[in-house]
């Protein structure tokens, strides 16, 4: 069952005696910040214990992480800090983000850009861990400035849309686009329709920004892609020239390159499985 504010409350079942065996019951861990020395330094330093941010940018799944990898996360951003969230034992988990399948999620900041952030999930937020990663995001970064911005991005599979359209008549990958009422103008992608719904972590940023009124923006790219290929990571980058990412960016010379080295990458995981 989901509260209001998105997280998992496990209810007991009347047919279940309270008297059996709960020892197989899956336990619902929470996610782990850990930030850099330096970081963690000045954290100490400031009087509510956060970072000043006025730019967030956060990509979640594998479609969304290859665009900012290739288009975004050029040498001006350096990593900072790290989200760990439902670690187990059998993972496959590099540390450095060199494998598809890595969950830490690195937030890198920006050189030239102090108060700027991108937080890179590879793999999808499992919703029960959603809460507990909006929290311990924002317990040590600050979104109180009235110039803060944050970005969304994020994909999912056209089999979950709802449409008068059959699938077939999609033309995927698409673009659709949520905001926030304290969101200026108009986001770059058409507004997700009614009675689609967006779910996990996205949705609880979302819900999040809402609540404590912060200029916020999803975008959602539907691809009927298991793998991130080049039509579904590039249909982000109109994105290039929206609030706040424009202003964030150096162009990448070795964008493409980045971009072709990525998508092999998946390739071949997907290659492992025929």
């Amino acid at each position: 069952m989901a509260s209001f504010f998105g997280e998992i409350i496990q209810s007991r079942s009347r047919a279940v005696d309270e008297d059996e065996d709960e020892l197989d019951c899956p336990t619902i861990s929470t996610t782990n910040i850990r930030w850099s020395p330096v970081v963690r330094a000045e954290v100490l330093k400031k009087p509510d214990g956060k970072l000043p941010c006025q730019s967030l940018i956060i990509a979640i799944g594998p479609a969304a992480s290859a665009f900012a990898q290739s288009y975004i996360l050029t040498e001006n951003y350096y990593v900072v800090g790290a989200l760990f969230s439902g670690l187990e034992d059998t993972d496959i988990n590099t540390f450095d983000q060199l494998s598809p399948t890595d969950k830490t999620c690195y937030i890198y900041r920006c050189r030239q850009i102090p108060d700027a952030f991108l937080c890179l999930c590879k793999t999808d937020v499992s919703p029960e861990q959603s809460y507990s990663f909006t929290e311990q995001l924002f317990s040590c970064i600050s979104s109180d400035s009235p110039h803060f911005y944050m970005s969304i991005l994020c994909s999912c599979m056209t089999s979950e849309y709802k449409s008068d359209v059959p699938v077939s008549d999609m033309n995927p990958p698409f673009l659709r686009s949520l905001k926030t009422n304290k969101f200026p103008g108009t986001p770059l992608g058409p507004y997700l329709e009614q009675p689609n719904l967006v779910s996990g972590l996205p949705a609880q940023l979302l819900t999040y920004a809402q609540m404590k009124d912060l200029k916020t923006v999803l975008y959602i790219c539907y691809t009927d892609s298991v793998y991130p290929d080049y039509a579904s990571i590039r249909i982000f980058h109109p994105l290039l020239q929206s609030t706040p990412i424009r202003d964030l960016i150096q162009e990448n010379p070795r964008a493409e390159e980045a971009l072709k080295k990525i998508v092999e990458l998946y390739s071949v995981q997907n290659v492992m499985y025929l």
